[in-house]
């Protein structure tokens, strides 16, 4: 991860924000439990990974080990970072899952970890790992998403064609562009300050249309994908691919986009924090995540 995790400025800058907009209420999600009742042992897992997506994971683990039953909390990845230091004081989570993978290596970095190694996780290619206390077990693009029906003119291939079209359908497309609101999406922050560094002037002028025609921003990517296949939006900007390609495969209305001029990547982490409760199952857990990773490298 050394390449991909140089991100000290945005780091700093985006915890400062974070910070500034922190509700006391951030921590109200309850758990989904998953797997039998009568199970022996608990897991906690607080994650960032949407439970709809996530929940055939989850009910193939308990499936495969039915002596643990896991408690899965879903959180924003501003919330999780939060979480995971709140409960340093009462420890509840013994695994901390997160698409911000900045943040999560600053919690790593600061000690909130602690380490783990197995088969699996030595088998992972040095660039999937930290420390052997920080895991990647995806990796995966950051895209527009259309409604096709909904889009005015020709479908965006890139930042450039986007922008011409805002500028050429202003009145169709005020109101109609969604994307993450940095004060309280962790990974929409990570994703718009490497655009910045990416795009240089073509950032700044699509900055500039966005804030012209209202851009409308959310703290979650299946919010701003219902938006889009409802048709409220015509476009989302800076998505989660894997989210994206589901929903582009279950509804034909949907066009998935990898902008041709760059195409972010996005890594999701994972760490077993440094006071976890249940350390074993959650090292099968992470494992369990890790096989499809190590099997494909």
């Amino acid at each position: 991860m050394k390449s991909l995790f140089v991100m000290k400025k945005a780091i700093v800058s985006l915890v400062a924000l974070l910070f500034s907009v922190i509700s006391l209420g951030a921590f109200a999600n309850d758990a989904v439990w998953f797997g039998n009742k009568n199970a022996t042992r608990i897991l906690h897992i607080n994650s960032t990974m949407d439970l709809a997506s996530f929940e055939p994971i989850l009910n193939a683990f308990v499936s495969l080990y039915p002596n643990v039953r896991l408690a899965y909390r879903d959180v924003s990845t501003q919330d999780l970072y939060f979480l995971v230091m709140e409960e340093q004081k009462e420890p509840v989570a013994s695994l901390a899952i997160s698409s911000a993978m900045d943040l999560h290596l600053k919690l790593v970095n600061d000690g909130y970890a602690q380490t783990y190694q197995s088969e699996a996780t030595t088998l992972l290619p040095d660039n999937f790992k930290w420390r052997d206390q920080l895991f990647a077990f995806s990796l995966e693009p950051v895209v527009m998403l259309v409604n096709k029906q909904a889009f005015p003119g020709v479908l965006p291939e890139d930042r450039q064609s986007l922008l011409q079209t805002i500028r050429q359908h202003g009145k169709e497309m005020t109101r109609r562009i969604g994307t993450y609101d940095i004060r309280q999406s962790g990974v929409g922050y990570l994703l718009a300050s490497q655009d910045a560094r990416q795009a240089d002037a073509t950032w700044g002028r699509l900055l500039e249309a966005f804030g012209n025609h209202d851009i409308q921003t959310y703290c979650c990517t299946h919010e701003i994908i219902d938006d889009i296949a409802s048709g409220k939006l015509a476009v989302g900007y800076n998505l989660l691919g894997s989210y994206a390609s589901q929903r582009a495969q279950e509804d034909d209305r949907l066009k998935m986009i990898l902008p041709k001029d760059y195409t972010l990547m996005l890594m999701r982490t994972a760490f077993i924090p440094n006071n976890a409760p249940n350390v074993r199952d959650a090292g099968l857990f992470l494992d369990f995540l890790l096989s499809d990773t190590t099997t494909n490298k």
